[in-house]
């Protein structure tokens, strides 16, 4: 069962326990406080956590705290979203994305967690 969606800043510990250890579904951005493109997307996540809660987890990895992980994940842009399903990554979206981009990746993710 998923637990309560809020949005996890996550450490690298937290990214391989919680993202590809568990194998629920997952959106993690990775970003920076000084970056003005993950400050324009923020709102647009927290919202997207809010309405899909229950159902996918959200975290955030700052990629200056993180260089491992972006390095692994080949994050070439800020914000970079990675989806996962099953602790593998099965999607993501580099750069700024309108809410429809990431709702229709959310979408094809649920709907295939769910087959």
């Amino acid at each position: 069962m998923i637990e309560k969606t809020t949005i996890i800043t996550l450490t690298e510990a937290e990214f391989r326990r919680r993202v590809l250890e568990t194998g629920e579904p997952f959106m993690v951005e990775v970003g920076a406080e000084w970056s003005g493109n993950c400050a324009i997307m923020a709102p647009i996540i927290e919202r997207l956590a809010g309405e899909y809660e229950g159902q996918l987890q959200f975290g955030r990895l700052d990629i200056d705290a993180n260089e491992q992980i972006a390095r692994e994940f080949g994050v070439t842009e800020l914000p970079f979203l990675l989806f996962f399903r099953d602790g593998k990554l099965a999607d993501f979206i580099i750069g700024t994305a309108s809410r429809k981009t990431i709702e229709d990746r959310i979408a094809k993710l649920l709907e295939t967690e769910s087959k």
